[in-house]
Order: structure tokens, then sequence, then C-alpha cells
């Protein structure tokens, strides 16, 4: 976004600002969700760890 306005040079305070806002864009729980699948990940949670182990009892 700001190499499309031609800005090439930031500061820390912008930096900041920039990063900060990239950084909600980018992990959203859509693509958190996304990647745990992809990775073959199992989220924290119990009932899907359980399932998972094939517990015969």
């Amino acid at each position: 976004n700001l190499a499309r306005r031609r800005v090439y040079y930031i500061n820390k305070k912008g930096f900041l600002l920039a990063f900060k806002n990239a950084f909600f864009d980018v992990f959203i729980y859509k693509n958190c969700k996304k990647a745990f699948k992809a990775f073959r990940l199992v989220p924290i949670n119990a009932q899907v760890v359980l399932n998972r182990l094939n517990i015969r009892l």
C-alpha cells in the first residue's frame, strides 16, 4: 500500500502503524484455520484431539 503511494521511507511510528494494519489483515481467523488444515495440525480443541487418537475403551 505504501509503495503504491510511492512512499519508500518510513519512520518507526509509521512502520508500527503499517505493521499493525498488515498484521491484522493477514492473521484473520479464516487464514489461520486454513493454515492449520493445510499443515494437518490439530487446533487446541480437546474433542478433536481425542477423535484423532482413535482410542477404544
